[in-house]
């Protein structure tokens, strides 16, 4: 094999494998302080990656786990550090009305107050979030 052949072959594999992506893997999970998992619901987050605001999400499954995309689901995220939210599922009006409350505090919905960070770096990344289950109506 000729030596053109053979760097063509690795910049593809190399195309290929996404590591000219610039994205990271982040995967984790949502846990409330008793162990059970929020079982349903978006995590988010936002960071300022080379002067640009950058923000990905990924979906919470039943067992509380979710993987950040930017542009598809679990397509990663670019390297830096970023403010996180956690979004339960929205509630219909019937369960507002029989006051249910929605699965997260308020208070973690927001970026400015829900005081979660994390730093995404090169390879793969573990971000699991603990949440104290929220005060029901009334309480």
């Amino acid at each position: 094999m000729n030596r053109w052949r053979i760097i063509w072959l690795l910049t593809a594999l190399f195309v290929l494998s996404g590591c000219w992506s610039g994205r990271h893997n982040v995967t984790g999970t949502v846990t409330f302080e008793d162990g059970s998992p929020l079982t349903q619901g978006t995590v988010a987050g936002e960071a300022t990656v080379d002067g640009k605001l950058v923000a990905v999400q990924g979906s919470v499954k039943k067992d509380g786990s979710f993987e950040w995309g930017t542009e598809r689901p679990g397509d990663g995220a670019f390297a830096g550090t970023y403010r996180v939210i956690v979004l339960p599922r929205a509630l219909g009006d019937a369960e507002i009305s029989q006051g249910k409350v929605p699965d997260v505090d308020r208070k973690f919905t927001r970026y400015e107050s829900s005081n979660i960070s994390f730093e995404v770096k090169s390879g793969t990344n573990t971000l699991n979030i603990k949440l104290p289950k929220p005060n029901p109506r009334g309480s």
